[in-house]
């Protein structure tokens, strides 16, 4: 009696005690959701270090200028440390997400199942965007860092020739993509760790032979513009910390979800502290943030990153290049994340029916190959940047993806709160979740409450003196986010969804715990 409650109570007891027959019902399941076309070729080792270094992008080499300057050592390391505290929240409620429901396109997926389908149209264009952002930025530094050497091959040619390299190899599988930013990854954290190293010798005077120990947090000073240069980089901090989120959409391609994701998750503090946190801190022992590099005029974005300036500081010209090369490889880095990120979502969105269905056409590899070629396609709107004109269309296009990060981390959150409260309403118990975060439930709460005040107060600027260029560019991602919810929803007359009939079973995966 008291067992024939327990499966009355608990969907997770309708599945079969056989593992056979539960995944050969799971895999019925993955067909009806289109979902088995892809390579499920993801290994723990591969989600783990793209975890802990895979997103670390070439922002982080020479973006950090900016904010130095901007912000000051002081405040670069609060905006950083808030931010990071964010995205552990965040990342705690997606590890309970996509370790218990394991399908591509998850941020699409889990809004439209727990939210309302017209969000999660929204969402996963809100997402494409950010990517389409990120690609082309990063096209557009792999030029100006290749001209640090000086180089013979205009920018567009560099373009051209390395959009053949990355395509080709993108339609090699999700393994080649998974292997590639293993050792991407891990080439990465050794350099920074190296850094780190160097910088200690720089500040003791072993390097360049003066002491300089925490003198630039006394002169010129802990903060640039007081409160108002860390309020202005919090965007910035967002999008240099974006992709992390990266983990749930592999959570479709990973071999075993419940175990794979729940370690990439718990990794994720080790980024956060060690390589963002540390790296910015023994940046601002070695690089004042009035030094006038910072944001000079350059040929070569390069020369401006902190981390170059910090030997040129010494007249360590090897190390320069050092820096340099590794730049390179975090652009490989992002580049090929964003392909394989970019095409995911395009899948992810022709799956749930908010994009044409051509998207879905996946050869015997396991890529999505017309969703590869359209969104890779994109890279080539970095030229834009090569006129003045065409040039602050580009520049509006990046600033969307700092607060593109921000609805996608608020999402994610609010699609946590909606499963558990779900499960509580269908008796499920919490024990069948393979990973259970302890900052439930005020991590969740903080997370998505925090997402939607940077979401809508990171702007503020715009408003003293009120500038209407920058208001828009603040805001127009939100915009766009709230029209494409409003037209899907009128278009096609989506019901909230209501928790207690919300779907807890498909796409599961329990014959693997």
């Amino acid at each position: 009696m008291t067992e024939l409650k327990k499966s009355n109570s608990n969907p997770v007891d309708d599945h079969p005690d056989n593992g056979e027959d539960a995944k050969s019902k799971e895999e019925t399941q993955i067909h009806e959701m289109g979902n088995d076309q892809l390579n499920r070729a993801l290994s723990q080792r591969h989600l783990v270090m793209m975890a802990i270094g895979g997103v670390i992008g070439p922002g982080y080499f020479m973006g950090m200028g900016t904010g130095l300057s901007t912000a000051g050592p002081a405040g670069l390391l609060i905006c950083f440390a808030i931010v990071g505290l964010l995205l552990w929240f965040v990342i705690q409620s997606l590890g309970e997400l996509g370790s218990f429901i394991a399908v591509s396109g998850s941020f699409t997926h889990y809004s439209a199942r727990f939210i309302d389908p017209a969000w999660g149209f929204a969402l996963g264009w809100n997402y494409f965007l950010l990517w389409a952002g990120i690609i082309m930025a990063e096209y557009n530094n792999l030029g100006l860092v290749l001209y640090y050497w000086e180089t013979d091959m205009p920018r567009w040619g560099w373009v051209m020739v390395f959009w053949v390299v990355f395509m080709s190899f993108a339609l090699l599988g999700v393994w080649a993509f998974g292997e590639a930013e293993f050792w991407l990854a891990l080439i990465k954290v050794v350099a920074i760790a190296a850094f780190f190293v160097c910088s200690i010798l720089i500040t003791t005077g072993v390097i360049g032979g003066e002491k300089i120990g925490f003198k630039y947090y006394h002169n010129p000073g802990p903060f640039a513009d007081g409160v108002k240069g860390v309020f202005e980089i919090f965007v910035f901090a967002g999008l240099q910390y974006s992709g992390t989120e990266m983990i749930g959409l592999t959570a479709g391609e990973s071999r075993n979800p419940s175990k794979d994701i729940p370690k990439a998750v718990k990794n994720i503090v080790w980024r956060i502290v060690i390589l963002f946190l540390g790296g910015i801190f023994f940046i601002t022992i070695t690089v004042p943030w009035d030094d006038e590099r910072l944001l000079g005029e350059t040929t070569s974005k390069s020369a401006s990153s902190p981390f170059v300036i910090a030997f040129d500081r010494v007249e360590v010209t090897a190390g320069s290049h050092a820096v340099n090369a590794v730049i390179l490889v975090t652009i490989f880095s992002a580049v090929n994340s964003a392909v394989y990120v970019g095409s995911r979502t395009l899948y992810g969105l022709a799956k749930e029916g908010a994009a044409p269905k051509v998207f879905l056409y996946t050869p015997k590899n396991g890529s999505p190959i017309v969703a590869l070629v359209v969104f890779h396609s994109l890279g080539f709107l970095s030229l834009l940047n090569l006129s003045s004109g065409a040039g602050v269309v580009y520049t509006w296009v990046i600033s969307m993806t700092g607060v593109a990060t921000f609805i996608t981390w608020a999402t994610i959150c609010i699609c946590h709160i909606r499963l558990r409260k779900a499960m509580k309403l269908q008796k499920m118990s919490s024990s069948v979740l393979p990973y259970r975060t302890g900052t439930w439930p005020w991590g969740a709460y903080i997370g998505s409450g925090v997402s939607v005040f940077f979401i809508f107060f990171q702007g503020w600027t715009s408003f003293a003196p009120w500038n209407v260029q920058s208001f828009f560019m603040n805001y127009i991602i939100v915009i766009v986010f709230v029209v494409l919810g409003i037209s899907w929803k009128i278009a096609h007359k989506t019901q909230w969804v209501r928790l207690e009939t919300a779907d807890l079973v498909t796409g599961r995966r329990d014959w693997l715990m």
